[in-house]
């Protein structure tokens, strides 16, 4: 066991006199940085353009108002006339332009008293793409609200007789019986509601899981460079595959710390020793990958070539963009897929899939290597 430390030690003095290696690591704080920063920052994934010919005060001003100062992932510009807004659309500075009438109230008013629905704002868009879609439904969500309201006080006054009370008595009912809040909440598996948080910062498990299986994949690079050196020509071939693993554990548990003061200050952190048990099966998950990689790609060049490919299929096929299930047999494979999908930090029983991949991966590479020294 000292000689074990004693190696693990002196491999990660190796380590750190590599440049690449060094720049490898380095890529993780100015990549937390850059998106520490650009959640800070407004930022918005469509522009919309906003314009009422209405007065200071009105309804279409007071909706106008409410898009400009919620926050939220769209970014609202509002314009003083329309030809400015429609400017703003031909030049591409808004993806979209919504115009609210001058009279948004009375129009409301006129649908309540005929029970029937009927465009009351103007969208201009310059493609519909599904980003644009689901805006609309913001905009809805504003203005359905105020027609309901419209509905209620016409059925108040028609239906159960009380046209004589005022403005003010209506709105004091109504709101006193209005629900607040949301209608849903979200909640991890565990019971533990989900805090809300940066849509720039939701792919950063992702990403920070991809770049500890980049890490896995050059530390099976410098194990063949240290092949090709002769590093290893005085222990036998059996043994090789030990010493693979001893520089993985040395690479990974460099990252595999990095990762988890990532995630702290990015705020993305749950529980200290949840998110430790998870990581070092995912370390390990990872270590028997790279591995398997490094006894089935005899050549450095088939790794290097094999990198960006993996990084590539990792990006579209594991759950940080997008949760593709169509392939998820192949998509196991990958062991970013297993920790992300599985969203290891809500519960222990998620744990077995895991020590099933390792020891799985674990045994395959005994094979592998086995069959590699008899031929």
């Amino acid at each position: 066991m000292r000689r074990w430390m004693t190696w693990c030690l002196l491999t990660e003095k190796r380590l750190i006199k590599k440049i690449s290696y060094v720049a490898v690591l380095l890529v993780m704080p100015f990549l937390v940085l850059g998106l520490r920063q650009g959640a800070r920052q407004e930022a918005g994934m469509v522009s919309i353009g906003l314009y009422t010919p209405a007065e200071a005060g009105t309804l279409s001003d007071l909706v106008l108002e409410r898009f400009m100062e919620e926050p939220s992932v769209l970014r609202f510009f509002r314009y003083r006339t329309e030809e400015e807004a429609l400017d703003a659309l031909k030049s591409q500075r808004v993806d979209a332009v919504w115009i609210l009438p001058e009279d948004l109230e009375k129009d409301l008013q006129k649908l309540a008293q005929k029970k029937m629905m009927r465009p009351v704002a103007r969208v201009i868009e310059r493609e519909d793409d599904i980003a644009l879609i689901f805006t609309r439904e913001v905009l809805t969500s504003r203005i359905f609200p105020e027609y309901v309201y419209e509905v209620y006080k016409e059925f108040c006054k028609s239906r159960v007789g009380l046209s004589e009370l005022s403005e003010e008595e209506f709105l004091s009912v109504y709101h006193a019986n209005l629900w607040e809040g949301n209608l849903f909440k979200a909640q991890q598996l565990d019971g533990s509601e989900l805090a809300e948080q940066s849509y720039v910062l939701a792919p950063i498990r992702g990403m920070l899981a991809i770049w500890l299986v980049i890490c896995g994949l050059a530390g099976i690079l410098y194990h063949k460079m240290d092949e090709l050196h002769g590093v290893y020509d005085k222990i036998p071939r059996r043994k090789r595959l030990l010493y693979s693993f001893g520089l993985q554990a040395v690479v990974l548990l460099n990252g595999g710390v990095t990762y988890l003061i990532a995630c702290k200050i990015l705020g993305v952190f749950t529980s200290l020793w949840a998110e430790i048990a998870f990581l070092l099966l995912f370390l390990a998950c990872i270590a028997v990958f790279c591995n398997l990689i490094g006894l089935l790609v005899k050549g450095m060049e088939g790794i290097g070539v094999l990198i960006p490919v993996l990084t590539l299929l990792m990006m579209v096929f594991c759950p940080i963009f997008l949760n593709i299930r169509k392939f998820w047999m192949a998509q196991a494979l990958l062991p970013p897929y297993l920790y992300l999908n599985l969203n290891g930090s809500n519960g222990g029983h998620y744990m077995l899939p895991m020590l099933l991949y390792a020891a799985g991966g674990l045994l395959l590479c005994l094979v592998v290597n086995l069959i590699g020294r008899k031929e």
